[in-house]
Formats: structure tokens, sequence, C-alpha cells
């Protein structure tokens, strides 16, 4: 079971079906079998969920290129957005052994707010938390719109926010549970509107809304808040110096990851047409 320790709750038949899986579909890299333990750990052990994960994962990361590629984060574009963006595990976990992560604008002023790259950075914070935390029994993303306004909206990308929402539904190997948004803006509606279209039913009702953090303590611990929420997680800024230091230590696994894993769509099987009466050719 070498690497699989962290797996516990892996069945190792479903394991060996995936991989058997796998040498079916010629276009899927290969992967190693602590990767295949980590999306069927997200798909609470379900075969054929786990396959079309794997399927989604790899798929995106080669045909959506715009976020998936020049992932380095000391670029001007990536220093940029770190700049607009903290993004930043908090320590701890929920009483269900759920895993938290929060996100904040660290300015109001939106004249640099370019929402794909935003997109592509919090897409590689996501990427970093899974490859860190992805054996939690439960993951938690705590939004807090503090700072959000008008000129914001105006500049919100719908046809990357319609990829990421795919890809942290349907492709990014989580086990989501709750989504909050702390310090809602006025405009909440209006926003939920735009993005709803682009969000399963299931997770639409993950999302609590909190006019200030008062409400979230009943369902995060009150420690595993930054300090200026009256928790013991540290400061915003130690929070964000924190997670960029992370994200900094892995700027080499960034860069590898572009090129490794991806599909081969000149291999990828056809698939079997209908013919009359519905069966298949």
């Amino acid at each position: 079971m070498d690497g699989l320790e962290q797996w516990p709750l892996v069945d190792r038949s479903s394991l060996d079906g995936i991989k058997q899986w796998l040498t079916t579909q010629p276009h899927l890299p290969q992967i190693e079998e602590h990767v295949i333990a980590l999306f069927l750990h997200a798909n609470y052990g379900n075969q054929e969920a786990s396959q079309r994960t794997i399927e989604n994962y790899y798929t995106l990361r080669t045909s959506h290129r715009e976020c998936f590629t020049d992932r380095n984060v000391f670029n001007d574009a990536m220093q940029t957005a770190l700049r607009i963006m903290m993004f930043t595990t908090l320590p701890g976990e929920t009483k269900e052994g759920y895993k938290m992560v929060y996100t904040r604008l660290l300015t109001s002023d939106a004249s640099e707010f370019n929402h794909p790259q935003i997109l592509k950075l919090i897409t590689m914070c996501l990427d970093l938390w899974v490859k860190m935390e992805g054996n939690a029994n439960g993951h938690i993303m705590l939004t807090d719109m503090q700072g959000m306004h008008m000129g914001h909206m105006t500049k919100m990308n719908m046809a990357a926010v319609k990829k990421h929402m795919f890809y942290v539904q349907e492709a990014l190997p989580i086990r989501l549970k709750q989504l909050h948004m702390i310090n809602v803006v006025p405009f909440m509606s209006r926003l939920m509107f735009l993005v709803r279209p682009f969000m399963r039913k299931d997770v639409q009702e993950m999302i609590n809304l909190h006019v200030n953090v008062d409400t979230l303590q009943t369902m995060i611990p009150i420690e595993s808040l930054p300090n200026e929420y009256g928790g013991k997680a540290g400061s915003f800024q130690q929070l964000e110096e924190s997670f960029k230091e992370k994200l900094y230590a892995n700027s080499d696994w960034f860069r590898a990851m572009e090129s490794q894993y991806l599909v081969d769509e000149a291999k990828r099987l056809p698939k079997p047409k209908r013919y009359m009466f519905g069966f298949f050719g």
C-alpha cells in the first residue's frame, strides 16, 4: 500500500478497478495510485463518479489552457493578483472534520481587478489546498466580501466564471460541504442571479449568507477564524503571508503540472454510435 497510508478508507478493489479502466482510456494520462486514491476519497469510494471526475479534471486542465499554463507565481500578472486577492487555509477543522479556506480582497480599488487572472490565482490556491488537505472529511470555502463594490461586478468575466465553477464542482477532487459568504454586499441578489446558472442545485443549497461574522460562529470554530473576527488563526496579514509562502515554495510544482498529466485528444476513443432501436455499435 505504498503511498496510500493517508487513504485508510479507500478500497483496494475500487482502486484496481480504476487502474484497469485507465488502461482502456488511451487519451488519459497514467496517474499514480495515491492520485487515484484522492479521486476515490473525494467521491466516497464511488468508482463511476471517480472516473467521471478524473475525466473532467484532466480534460479541463488540458482544454482551459489560459487558466492552467503560465502559472508562475512570480510573474507580474500573478503578483498583481496576489496584491488584490488573499487566499489562505484556516487552521483546525470543524467538529465534522471539515477543512476550511478563506478568501478576501486586499484592496477595494477595482482599477487593476483582472477577473480571469484572479480566478486563475484562486484555482492555483485550490490545487495547492487539495495537495495539502485533499484527504479531509469535507471542505468548506469562506468568501469575505468586505471591500467588494459595483466596480468589481462590472469587471466580472462570465466565461471565466463558468469554467471556474465547472472545475470546482465537477473536476476538483474535494468533498465540498459548505460555502459561506461573509459581509454580504447589497447587490448580492444580482451577483447570485449571474452565477446561479453555473451552479448545481446541491451546491446552491450549500451557500450560507452572513451579514457579519456573528452567524458564522455557529458553524465554524471561532478559534479558526482570523484574529480580526475574534478568532485565533492569526491576523489577516499573517494568514496572507503564510499561504503566499506556501505558493512560492510550490512554484516548481505548479510549473511542472503545466506540461504533465495532460489529455491526448488524438488518442481519445470515439463514443459508440447509436444504431436503430438504441443498440450500440
